[in-house]
């Protein structure tokens, strides 16, 4: 499972590292301007700290890298983009579809109660939601990474139609109505790099 995550934490590096500029621009029209390099910073530390924790156990690896993102990212973002990282942990191999399923859920009530966020609040809690609800009504679902990329991708888009409720977007004018929300970028990717690497 080491080499698993290994790919994951690595591919998501590589891939926010391409994108954080973009993620800051559109971080512009909704908020601080600052979420892609936020990650960015999150993402970093995780790959430093997990190449240099692979004897430790899982559990604890991902432990010591969610609460060091927490501190490197700072801010609500810190809390909780680190809440999966940490969750992630508790993987059990040997029960891989039911384990993926209560990390999502442990992850969405903990988003749901620290973020105080609900779904359709245009959060990053609108991409964990639908892909937890993927997953329990299908129970191959190791099998199926395209239909899970494509939840990914339309649970992105339908943050556009969404009025801000949380964050600074929901004191614009318009609430971000018309825009994807950054945070829900950011999670888009590493879900998607997630599943790429484990399923």
């Amino acid at each position: 499972m080491h080499s698993a995550y290994k790919k994951w934490i690595l591919n998501s590096y590589d891939k926010i590292n391409s994108d954080y500029v973009e993620l800051d621009k559109l971080d512009q029209l909704v908020g601080d301007g600052d979420h892609g390099s936020t990650i960015y910073k999150g993402i970093t530390v995780a790959k430093q700290l997990y190449l240099n924790k692979l004897t430790s156990p899982l559990d604890e690896t991902m432990a010591i890298i969610s609460k060091q993102m927490r501190i490197e990212m700072g801010g609500a973002s810190g809390i909780l983009m680190s809440i999966f990282f940490d969750e992630s942990g508790k993987i059990d191999k040997s029960n891989l579809n039911s384990s993926i399923i209560d990390i999502f859920e442990k992850s969405i009530d903990k988003i749901m109660k620290i973020g105080k966020v609900k779904a359709g609040d245009k959060s990053i809690l609108d991409i964990y939601i639908p892909v937890l609800n993927f997953l329990k009504k299908n129970s191959d679902f190791q099998f199926k990474k395209n239909e899970i990329n494509e939840i990914l991708s339309l649970s992105l888009a339908k943050t556009k139609e969404m009025e801000a409720q949380v964050g600074r977007a929901k004191f614009l004018e318009n609430r971000g109505l018309g825009f994807i929300d950054p945070g829900a970028k950011s999670t888009e990717i590493i879900l998607r790099e997630y599943f790429e690497s484990l399923l």
